[in-house]
């Protein structure tokens, strides 16, 4: 009789504790899509402002001063939310609340994406989370501090010419480095951007 009390007890306990864990999982979903909203709903409409208001408009220019004042809201919340839950992965909140991990602090500050790219690579490689995420997350944050990136993901559409590639570190290896996280070879990249690429490619 006692064996069946703690039993059933036990198994209370753990119900109470699963279920209040799969609220809270639950409730963080719904708050970082929330995120992604406010994360993405100006970006989408830049080219129909500066199409409006004129690229170097004074009202343009206040146009995505109100963007990156909002950046700096959601990268606190977002902060807040990783430094108490961890990075949360797919299976645990879904793709699009796992991405806004990522989009967030991808138009966050240097340090930001330096303090929390380890956290979202072991999420990766445990195939919780994308590699393009990871590897654009760093490259920008390598060419945001004058840096030749690693992944191949950065272009640059600058000129009035071909779109080309930011300065990459030992292009000769970058092949090597995208498989180590999962991606493909960067001649798929190339091809979709109208990019030449002739560097042959080695392993270390």
């Amino acid at each position: 009789m006692k064996q069946t009390i703690l039993i059933t007890i036990v198994l209370s306990i753990n119900f109470s504790v699963s279920g209040q864990s799969q609220k809270e999982l639950d409730s963080l979903k719904v708050k970082l899509e929330t995120i992604f909203m406010k994360d993405q709903t100006f970006r989408r409409i830049y080219t129909e402002a500066e199409n409006k208001l004129g690229k170097d408009s004074d009202a343009y220019e206040y146009f995505w001063q109100v963007v990156e004042a909002q950046d700096k809201v959601l990268e606190k919340e977002v902060i807040k939310i990783i430094d108490k839950f961890g990075w949360l992965g797919i299976s645990e909140v879904g793709r699009l609340a796992n991405t806004t991990l990522w989009s967030v602090l991808q138009h966050g500050s240097i340090a930001s994406k330096k303090k929390y790219a380890p956290l979202l690579k072991a999420s990766v490689l445990k195939k919780e989370s994308q590699p393009s995420h990871y590897a654009r997350l760093v490259d920008r944050m390598l060419i945001n501090s004058d840096k030749p990136q690693i992944y191949g993901t950065q272009i640059d559409y600058s000129s009035s010419e071909a779109p080309t590639f930011f300065p990459i570190e030992k292009p000769e290896y970058i092949n090597q480095r995208r498989k180590e996280i999962g991606l493909d070879g960067i001649e798929n990249s190339v091809g979709k951007n109208g990019i030449e690429w002739n560097i042959a490619q080695k392993e270390k």
